[in-house]
């Protein structure tokens, strides 16, 4: 079960691979622009968008070793499959919360 409003820092599982650390840094480095995206109030022509954000953010956070940023993110992604406004805002401010938690 994610502690979604957990408040510790998120490290990657590969954080002491350093031949990995570089290519994580640049990752955590464009994380800021996703949260920017994600902290707008969606129109409902941007579900869309929303959707491939989360999609892009599953594969990538369990591909650099966050794997809690790929569970939330797959969650965002189910609930905009669903259109479901009200989960897609509560999915969007649980994977906000993480994405603000996550460090080198």
């Amino acid at each position: 079960m994610l502690d979604a409003l957990e408040n510790t820092p998120v490290r990657s599982a590969f954080c002491d691979d350093e031949d990995f650390l570089e290519l994580i840094e640049l990752f955590v480095d464009g994380i800021e622009e996703k949260k920017q995206f994600l902290s707008q109030t969606v129109s409902s022509d941007q579900i869309d968008q929303l959707q491939m954000l989360a999609h892009q953010l599953k594969g990538a956070g369990a591909g650099y070793g966050f794997n809690e940023l790929s569970e939330l993110s797959s969650h965002l992604e189910e609930a905009c499959k669903s259109e479901d406004r009200i989960e897609i805002a509560q999915q969007k401010e649980l994977l906000l919360h993480h994405l603000n938690r996550i460090v080198v």
